[in-house]
């Protein structure tokens, strides 16, 4: 499958209080691995929120998937793939979402409308580094899922 995201095994501990998830995406031919903070969300917290993603992504919206996220309370920012569909082709990017940068107060419930449109070239006239897949992929992975 050229599309999923899941976690590798189980919590571990980078410090005595913060347990931590290795997880892995995979866009096609790449494959990234990430570590999310288990500080406020669990595993299945993650999950639900992939679902979610995935469920807004084939229904047409934008869509992101959180890889880090503590709230703003404790944190300065989220990291999450957001994902744009065009067509049959999904484009995912990696962004960090600062909270001081919002127009407005993060609401955890809404998170979804925190997305930018998409840009594929930076303020500072730089290409902005950008995956694609295949709609039916992410259809399949959320078919395996039984999204």
């Amino acid at each position: 499958m050229s599309f999923s995201i899941s976690f590798l095994g189980e919590p571990v501990f980078y410090d005595e209080q913060t347990p931590m998830a290795t997880g892995e995406l995979v866009l096609g031919e790449f494959k990234e691995n990430f570590v999310a903070s288990l500080y406020q969300w669990n595993k299945a917290d993650y999950e639900a929120q992939w679902r979610d993603a995935i469920k807004a992504i084939l229904k047409g919206s934008k869509s992101a998937l959180a890889v880090w996220y503590v709230a703003p309370e404790f944190s300065d920012n989220l990291e999450w793939w957001p994902m744009y569909r065009e067509g049959n082709v999904i484009h995912v990017q990696n962004h960090l979402l600062f909270y001081d940068q919002l127009t407005r107060p993060f609401s955890q419930e809404n998170m979804l409308s925190f997305i930018r449109d998409r840009r594929t070239i930076n303020e500072d006239g730089e290409r902005i580094s950008e995956w694609s897949v295949e709609l039916s992929e992410v259809e399949e992975f959320a078919r395996a899922l039984a999204i």
